[in-house]
């Protein structure tokens, strides 16, 4: 990346902010989180190889076919361009709903976006592996930092943030891996810019396009970064151009570029938690306090009268129905996941299938006594919030319980609660926490265990690696 002069605009401060960053600059504490994280995403593809819409997807970006520079991870299909690559890559990523959050800010999936886009990007220009981690944690730390401004100034909540903001982050990464100049990220950025979008009315309406969105972006930042190397020009004012994002998608408040380029504790990679459940996280704290109760109280599925859940938000508080997706109404409700919790204990990838989804009567029928009510009076005291959670208008709403009452046959009324504060914590969670869950993946999407341990282990010493390609599971 080839130094240049303070440039007056946002997008050029930002670019030389962040990849001005040499590899020997971002501690190790980074690359281990990033190691983690890249653990975790290749888990979420394995498991995700397997959902409904995936097998369609590739089978069309290999029927488009094209210049074979990259990858689809695990198979033996033909190199693609890469754009196509990061398309089907990116939708086995985030199939399942179970990649990765950050929560400083307005709540993110990042990998879905950087990780495909990153790999892609790093077979072409056969970077090793520390190059890639190092794109992957600049990439992470550009989307966070428009993340976290955009925690107190987001215009609506129909757009989706991921999609909006984990393009900027991928084309940082694209960037350095194929090795733009600065100008030309610039401009890259801007034709991103150009492309930008992403909404949750997919989401609303239980469509498989709901997988696909992080998909578009990671394919959008390629265009962007190959356009750009070619030539092409895109705006320079992305930021706070009369149209631009923070006048479109932000509360048209223009912030002083010290925000923007504010320092971190640590860098953001740091701070993205994992998920334990194939839902949305906005489920997530509703099924641990499901899970809690169950345990603590012992119930059987005789003694449950009614249920009762509070604090959770309209995203995901609507009635169950199965609709044309079993899958994805079940990973986009709080009254499914509470049900099957009570009833069957916490719900693995397996549960969530089409079939176990739409066979399971008992589940289904429990999810019509579940109830959305306001929270009650005799909470605890709410929990204390982590520094980085304090940040934007949403803040308190990270310390807010959400729970479960049960109603039981012999009249006991049994609460418990949980704070997303709580359940996303802002830490790297331990190698060895992912390394279950990555097994646990591998297994539903049909890898055996002895390959399963070659990928971890690859992936663990990725550092010393001279590339970042894993090895086919077929």
């Amino acid at each position: 990346m080839e130094d240049k002069a303070v440039d007056p605009t946002y997008t050029g401060q930002l670019v030389k902010h962040i990849l001005g960053l040499r590899c020997e600059d971002i501690p190790a504490s980074a690359y281990e989180a990033a190691k983690i994280l890249l653990l975790d995403t290749i888990g979420c593809a394995l498991a995700g190889s397997r959902a409904p819409g995936v097998e369609t997807v590739i089978g069309q970006m290999c029927d488009w076919g094209g210049k074979p520079e990259a990858r689809i991870l695990f198979s033996n299909k033909p190199k693609l361009p890469m754009p196509n690559a990061a398309f089907a890559n990116s939708a086995m990523i985030h199939a399942l709903d179970l990649d990765d959050v950050f929560t400083p800010g307005t709540p993110l999936h990042l990998t879905s976006v950087i990780v495909p886009t990153m790999l892609a990007a790093a077979e072409v220009s056969e970077a090793n592996g520390r190059e890639a981690l190092a794109a992957m944690i600049l990439g992470i730390e550009t989307a966070a930092r428009i993340g976290v401004m955009e925690s107190s100034r987001q215009r609506s909540g129909g757009f989706l943030p991921s999609s909006l903001v984990g393009g900027f982050g991928a084309v940082v990464a694209a960037a350095r891996l194929l090795g733009l100049t600065h100008e030309q990220t610039v401009h890259a950025l801007g034709i991103n810019y150009a492309q930008i979008s992403g909404n949750r009315q997919a989401l609303l309406d239980a469509s498989l396009t709901k997988r696909l969105q992080p998909a578009f972006a990671a394919r959008s930042a390629l265009w962007a970064v190959m356009l750009a190397q070619s030539g092409i020009t895109g705006p320079h004012r992305v930021f706070e151009g009369d149209a631009g994002y923070f006048k479109l998608y932000m509360n048209g408040e223009v912030p002083d570029v010290e925000e923007l380029l504010m320092p971190f504790d640590a860098f953001a990679v740091e701070h993205v938690s994992t998920k334990r459940y194939p839902s949305c996280g906005a489920c997530h704290s509703v099924q641990i306090a499901a899970e809690r109760l169950r345990e603590e109280e012992k119930l059987s599925p005789e003694d449950i009268v009614r249920v009762e859940i509070f604090g959770v938000g309209s995203l995901v508080s609507e009635p169950f129905e199965l609709r044309d997706n079993p899958q994805v109404a079940a990973q986009f409700s709080a009254a499914w996941a509470v049900a099957h919790t009570l009833l069957r204990g916490p719900a693995k990838l397996a549960d969530y299938t089409d079939e176990a989804v739409r066979s399971d009567h008992e589940v289904c029928e429990l999810t019509r006594n579940i109830a959305a009510v306001p929270p009650p009076a005799d909470l605890p005291p709410p929990p204390g919030l982590h520094p980085l959670l304090e940040r934007g208008k949403g803040a308190a709403a990270k310390a807010r319980y959400q729970g479960v009452i049960v109603h039981t046959r012999d009249g006991r009324r049994l609460m418990r609660c949980q704070a997303p504060c709580q359940t996303f914590p802002p830490h790297s969670p331990a190698w060895e926490d992912v390394e279950r869950k990555f097994h646990d993946c591998a297994i539903f999407g049909g890898c055996n265990t002895d390959k399963a341990d070659t990928i971890a282990e690859m992936i663990k010493d990725i550092e010393k690696s001279n590339n970042v390609l894993l090895p086919n599971v077929n």
